[in-house]
């Protein structure tokens, strides 16, 4: 499996570069693939089902200058600082949604295990550490293609989670973004370094996949580049 290290881009390019692998993918154009990356600037993102207005606090975004996006995966929303922490896409082949979230879920539990800290898969797409989430993540299939992205959370701003709104319902259920959302450095009681976040990362995935340093092919490229303007559209970004 190929990784690929990167360092921070904009949403809309990363985004589009991961829908672009997905694609590529679903016609064995491209190899299945670790990608380690970042937004930057920090950008919240949206589940393509979600409405904006049930589950953003725009008026909180709007002041803080953080950018949305709207996912062409499932899930809810996330908010991805861009200096606290490192965001993953899994490309794999001939698996569905969930068997590839427990896959990577068993991964990241190694990754964060190396950190020092007992971390558990919590299904169905989350990754827990003294029941706090460090961890999300969603997918999208295609033909026997299946995209997965998530986060993992060393040391994001938690001041942050204030961008996000839940439905009454949830927040009975499960409690406010700001009271069940943590990061490894604050459960730690010691600051995670991006390296040492990176490092442990490539040593998780490394434990449920056959890695091999890689690059991005031109085709890659090429599509994601015609694929951008979908995610700087506000049709798409306000769909819902």
């Amino acid at each position: 499996m190929r990784l690929i290290i990167e360092g921070g881009n904009p949403g809309e390019r990363q985004m589009a570069l991961d829908e672009a692998m997905l694609i590529l993918a679903s016609h064995n154009l491209v190899e299945e693939t670790v990608r380690l990356w970042n937004f930057s600037p920090t950008t919240l993102t949206i589940g393509r089902f979600l409405a904006v207005r049930d589950w953003v606090n725009e008026e909180e975004r709007e002041k803080l200058g953080i950018p949305l996006i709207r996912r062409f995966t499932g899930g809810g929303p996330a908010l991805h600082d861009e200096k606290g922490e490192v965001t993953w896409s899994v490309l794999m082949k001939g698996v569905d949604v969930v068997e590839a979230y427990r896959r990577i879920g068993s991964a990241l539990v190694k990754a964060i295990e190396l950190l020092g800290l007992k971390a558990e898969f919590s299904p169905i797409n989350d990754v827990t550490v003294m029941g706090k989430k460090v961890v999300g993540m969603a997918g999208a299939k295609k033909r026997d293609a299946v995209l997965v992205h998530g986060t993992f959370m060393f040391s994001t701003y938690l001041g942050y989670m204030k961008v996000i709104k839940s439905p009454e319902a949830k927040v009975r259920e499960r409690g406010s973004p700001e009271g069940r959302v943590s990061n490894l450095s604050v459960l730690l009681g010691s600051e995670i370094s991006r390296r040492e976040a990176v490092e442990a990362l490539i040593e998780g995935f490394s434990s449920a996949f056959e890695l091999r340093d890689g690059e991005l092919t031109e085709l890659e490229v090429e599509l994601s580049s015609q694929l951008k303007f979908k995610y700087t559209n506000e049709r798409w970004t306000y769909l819902r």
